[in-house]
């Protein structure tokens, strides 16, 4: 979970999205997951190739005349969405033979699927932007009284607009950003939690359980996409 849209445009190969409860897969071509507070997995043979772009929860209305709302929770495929953009993003970056072709390439159709379209209140704008500048950290009051609403209010426009209130988006940003910071391992969990704006470290891993299903130091060890980031962080240091 995090503040963001995850667009993801696979290679060869489709994305396969396992889901424990079910223990069923779907596969995606071209993969746009709303707002969510559940972590999803992804299954693969050792190896998988795509190019992943996080959008704004804005990005839905611009792109394809839909909020954010009618897409929180779940995983798409964006063929459902919008047909020919996703058959064109993924028939042009599949053929495309470097990756400056293929990011130009979707620098291209997302560009011009652009449009001036319905546009959420200025106030939800502002709202997700003040949290989104705090990383998180920024109560709920604080907020509402900046655009000149009550705390209900607001809950209840901006969970209209986005499918979580501006509580949860707080606490997935604030995750998010402990959640880098503890890959980097360049401060202690306790340091990560009075940074970010936790109680205390107990705080910040109830909330790391809560969104995770497991712990920051079993997430270190045991998922190897965590291992590979935090190696590469030590040799770029």
């Amino acid at each position: 979970p995090s503040g963001t849209l995850t667009f993801i445009v696979s290679i060869d190969e489709p994305l396969h999205q396992y889901d424990a409860a079910t223990e069923s897969t779907e596969s995606f071509d071209v993969l746009l997951a709303g707002l969510h507070l559940r972590p999803t997995l992804i299954r693969h043979n050792g190896a998988m190739a795509g190019i992943q772009i996080n959008f704004t929860p804005f990005a839905p209305r611009i792109l394809f005349d839909t909020p954010a709302v009618d897409l929180a929770h779940r995983t798409h495929d964006l063929a459902e969405i919008s047909r020919p953009i996703a058959a064109e993003l993924h028939e042009r970056v599949n053929e495309a033979t470097t990756w400056s072709a293929r990011f130009d390439a979707i620098d291209e159709v997302l560009v011009r699927a652009v449009h001036e379209g319905t546009q959420p209140r200025p106030e939800v704008v502002s709202s997700w932007k003040q949290i989104a500048r705090s990383h998180g950290g920024l109560p709920v009051s604080p907020v509402a009284n900046r655009i000149g609403w009550s705390r209900r209010h607001l809950n209840g426009v901006f969970r209209a607009e986005f499918g979580i209130g501006p509580k949860e988006a707080a606490r997935v940003m604030r995750f998010d950003r402990a959640r880098r910071m503890i890959s980097a391992q360049s401060r202690t969990l306790a340091d990560i939690a009075a940074t970010c704006g936790y109680a205390d470290q107990s705080h910040l891993n109830r909330d790391f359980r809560l969104l995770t299903g497991t712990s920051p130091s079993l997430w270190l060890t045991q998922y190897p996409v965590v291992r590979q980031d935090r190696d590469r962080w030590s040799l770029d240091r």
